[in-house]
């Protein structure tokens, strides 16, 4: 694995296990496949410091087929579902290739497995209601979504597009909670405007008023980074 940026975290951090690492698989990103999955698992299994959570963005998806397809928002979600589940299960076929004691070290979530808990919920409704409250904040957010789009939409539409980015970005701040644990480190191939957006909120700089809402106690991480 080719790491080129370290935020929140150094090298010798990492190699040392420090932290649970969650993968984030994202419907439309076409840098995710079956080979290059593999690749950041088998690596993942390797620096955890005990399992790795793979994580579907599936449900949240859906508000992209609704914008960027023109779906309705029934059909939207039916085809975010259906391609979580297709992707859920070539995950599945991955993981069965391995020894088994690595194989009960791995977890594939979906969306609908993780909304539900409750700090995430509660860092979800912070966020939101900074996002109708503080112009500020709403135009970072809105930035966020407007980034590397070959599209042209209507500001109306990129703020719905937004909503993705306001259900993701919890999980950026406080690290994906599944069975008890922890985990706060995810690699993911390029980084972006809602990385420096969490590392800046994780510091208190631009909003620190939000930041104290937020109560940020355990460290999370992000590396960019790139297969072999």
């Amino acid at each position: 694995m080719e790491i080129k940026t370290y935020l929140n975290t150094t090298k010798e951090e990492v190699e040392s296990k420090s932290f649970n690492i969650w993968i984030g698989i994202s419907l439309g990103n076409k840098y995710f496949t079956k080979e290059n999955i593999k690749k950041y698992i088998l690596w993942a299994l390797e620096n955890t410091k005990e399992d790795v959570v793979i994580l579907i963005a599936d449900k949240i998806h859906a508000i992209n087929y609704q914008i960027r397809n023109k779906y309705t928002k029934e059909r939207a979600m039916q085809v975010a579902l259906r391609k979580g589940q297709e992707i859920k299960q070539s995950v599945s076929k991955i993981i069965k290739q391995l020894p088994e004691k690595k194989q009960n070290k791995i977890h594939i979530l979906l969306w609908n497995n993780i909304e539900n808990d409750p700090d995430y919920k509660s860092i979800k409704n912070i966020i939101f209601n900074e996002f109708k409250v503080n112009p500020i904040f709403h135009k970072r957010i809105v930035e966020i979504s407007k980034e590397n789009m070959k599209f042209k939409f209507t500001e109306e539409e990129f703020e719905k597009l937004s909503f993705y980015v306001l259900n993701e970005l919890p999980l950026f701040i406080k690290g994906v909670k599944y069975n008890k644990k922890v985990y706060n480190l995810i690699p993911y191939p390029g980084l972006g405007k809602i990385d420096y957006l969490t590392i800046d909120l994780l510091e208190g700089k631009s909003f620190p008023e939000l930041t104290k809402k937020l109560k940020v106690e355990n460290k999370t991480a992000i590396l960019e980074a790139y297969v072999d």
